[in-house]
């Protein structure tokens, strides 16, 4: 019995222990199983490890960390992560070149990177990737260069902007021509680019120069190739064409380039209106592009004109040339702001712009009144009405039958023109009228004269004697002759009566003291006086003539040292002794003498003992004044001055039907100032 228990005993450890070594974990079941990594180091595993065992398994070259195994019940099982690669950090940085991983994904051991030059650089480097090891990259980082271009060459005559002879990648050269008449031919600047080439032209300097142009619908004349700078390019533009600019084109410089400015061209001929059109101005049509041949009518508004400045509408023609045959635009009436011709005072501004229908206020100047009593000017589409403004102040020649005009006869006579009068025989006087505004002022009156002084050959008059006589008058003569025959003759109505003749009495040899006498007839002769004497009047030599036997006019020649005739004094009177050689000075009134007596030496009259200047003996006592002021339909009753004495008076006139109120028809001159009074004409009607 106890020998069945022991074996029963014995076989059943034999039993387990077999069981358990059948249980193990072999180094194949490992590599083959899904907890292996290619990473890992299997060299120092056994081929076999019994179940419970606990093995540790290293990492290959390149990685880190430890991998652990436990065989339980015949299988591997680990809770450990597997083997990593060892990491290599940041390939480097390359200045102008990117890498990117070209193999693995990270910067592991084992993965690499490859370097990229940027664009316009080249690698100069050997190799262009780095490898991560397990003692960390391999190599360098790669070295980029910038890709250079070769040497620019130019003539001298070509300005260089910028490095032509070191340029790198991206560098742009710029030319220019150092001489202003020449041009760039070729490019004006050049690029180095990514491969080292220079993009563009290598440029020459020329002379500036234009080719000839083609010209659309337009044609150049003659066979010159081309023009040098600022020659006139002469071209000509097909029919139904023209020139699309007016100015003619010039070959031009500009900046780097000739060209023709400005451009030739050629466009259709057309005129052209302006839509909508101007203030004052219709047209007929909706469209304004014509071609030659088209006609249009203007309208004008009522204030406005067109091709005259009486016209309202008008038909504008288009001609050959593209322009109207009238400008197709209407003016508006306005009459010129310039003053007028013979206008004084002028109301309107020389800015200031007068239209139709507008009025402005004038006056004439002296000599001018207003045409057909105007009061004011309009404007019209013919300018200013009336026209003219002003008219020249004129009078009518005047005759009377009692009178006669002295000196120049003139049909028409002017403003201010005096016509002197002399009354015919039968009567006495003269008169002056004189063209004013209001037509000719002054009194045309003669007085009747029966008889006038009756001259009788060879007689005298021995009672008094006159100009004029009046009817009924007597006058005694006496006859020359050597019978002293005496009578009277009588004023009647018809004239003179009792009138007689009286033979010739021939003048005695004339003797002249102190002097000669030349006769060339019976009744006329001439004399002068010796040396040493003078005539007491003017002159050296007279001429006197014979009338009944005696010689009137002839004077005794004075010795040299005497004082004869008495100087006529202006503005005064003088009486003189002869025999004591004075003289004195009486002035007019308004006037005073500087010296009242004059006193002869050695033949001449002195004033305080210097030689006389007659005009400065009388001079005026107060400032004289101007003529005075004129007044609107009134005449002064004298005769025109250019100055008046201090104390004068002057009287105005009125026009028929005017007259002046409250006596203020007279001023007085008072030290070159007219008394200050309200003189006014008035109608009579507005008494």
């Amino acid at each position: 019995m106890h020998l069945i228990t022991g074996s029963c005993v014995l076989f059943l450890w034999m039993y387990t222990l077999t069981l358990v070594k059948s249980q193990g974990c072999t180094r194949e079941q490992f590599i083959n199983g899904k907890l292996f990594d290619p990473n890992f180091d299997t060299t120092d595993l056994a081929a076999t490890y019994s179940s419970g065992a606990q093995v540790r398994v290293g990492c290959n070259v390149g990685h880190s960390g430890f991998f652990r195994l436990l065989c339980r019940k015949g299988k591997w099982t680990s809770s450990d992560r597997p083997c990593q690669p060892r990491p290599c950090g940041h390939p480097g940085e390359a200045p102008f070149a990117d890498f990117h991983l070209e193999k693995g994904d990270d910067f592991v051991f084992g993965s690499q990177v490859v370097y990229t030059c940027n664009k316009g650089y080249q690698m100069v480097s050997r190799t262009k990737y780095r490898r991560c090891m397990s003692e960390g990259w391999d190599g360098v980082v790669p070295v980029c260069e910038a890709q250079q271009c070769s040497v620019i060459h130019v003539k001298q005559n070509v300005q260089v902007i910028g490095d032509a002879e070191e340029a790198t990648y991206g560098n742009v050269v710029q030319f220019s021509c150092k001489s202003r008449t020449e041009i760039l031919s070729g490019s004006q600047e050049m690029y180095c680019d990514e491969n080292g080439k220079w993009r563009g032209e290598i440029p020459t300097c020329k002379a500036i120069t234009c080719a000839v142009p083609e010209i659309e619908n337009g044609f150049v004349p003659g066979d010159i190739p081309e023009y040098k700078e600022e020659e006139v390019l002469h071209f000509s533009c097909d029919a139904t064409y023209k020139r699309t600019v007016g100015r003619p084109s010039k070959c031009t410089k500009h900046g780097n380039r000739a060209e023709w400015s400005p451009t030739p061209a050629c466009e259709p001929i057309r005129c052209r209106l302006t839509l909508p059109p101007q203030e004052g101005t219709t047209y007929q049509l909706s469209r304004n592009v014509f071609s030659p041949g088209d006609t249009v009518r203007v309208m004008c508004g009522n204030k406005y004109w067109i091709s005259h400045s009486g016209g309202t509408s008008a038909v504008t023609t288009c001609k050959e040339d593209g322009e109207w045959t009238l400008h197709p635009v209407c003016q508006e009436v306005v009459c010129s702001n310039l003053r007028p011709q013979h206008v004084n005072h002028w109301s309107v501004a020389w800015r200031r712009q007068i239209t139709l229908g507008k009025t402005a206020t004038y006056s004439c100047v002296t000599g001018y009144k207003k045409t057909d009593g105007a009061t004011v000017a309009t404007c019209t589409r013919d300018g200013w009405n009336p026209n003219p403004l002003c008219q020249e102040i004129t009078c009518n020649s005047q005759s009377y039958e009692d009178s006669d005009i002295v000196g120049e006869v003139k049909t028409i006579y002017r403003y201010r023109d005096q016509v002197h009068y002399v009354c015919k025989a039968g009567s006495e006087g003269s008169f002056t009228l004189t063209c004013k505004e209001a037509g000719w002022i002054g009194t045309p009156q003669c007085t009747s004269t029966p008889c006038k002084k009756l001259h009788i050959d060879n007689a005298i008059i021995t009672s008094i004697e006159k100009d004029n006589y009046k009817l009924n008058d007597h006058v005694e003569y006496v006859c020359g002759n050597e019978a002293k025959t005496v009578f009277t003759v009588t004023c009647e109505q018809g004239g003179w009566t009792g009138t007689r003749k009286c033979s010739v009495l021939e003048c005695p040899k004339a003797v002249v003291p102190h002097g000669f006498a030349v006769s060339p007839s019976n009744d006329k002769l001439y004399y002068t006086c010796n040396e040493g004497f003078k005539r007491p009047t003017k002159g050296w030599w007279a001429e006197v003539k014979c009338n009944a036997g005696r010689w009137f006019g002839l004077e005794h020649c004075i010795v040299n040292t005497t004082c004869g005739e008495i100087p006529e004094i202006p503005n005064g009177e003088v009486t003189a002794d002869l025999q004591n050689q004075n003289a004195w000075v009486v002035c007019n009134e308004g006037y005073s003498e500087q010296s009242p007596r004059l006193t002869c030496r050695e033949g001449n009259w002195l004033l305080n003992g210097v030689p006389v200047s007659p005009n400065t003996l009388c001079t005026p006592t107060g400032v004289p004044c101007n003529p005075p002021r004129k007044v609107d339909n009134a005449v002064v009753e004298a005769s025109y001055q250019k100055e008046y004495l201090t104390g004068s008076a002057v009287t105005y006139r009125c026009r028929l039907n005017y007259t002046i109120l409250d006596g203020a028809d007279t001023i007085r001159c008072k030290d070159g100032r007219w008394e200050e009074k309200n003189t006014t004409c008035t109608p009579s009607n507005q008494q």
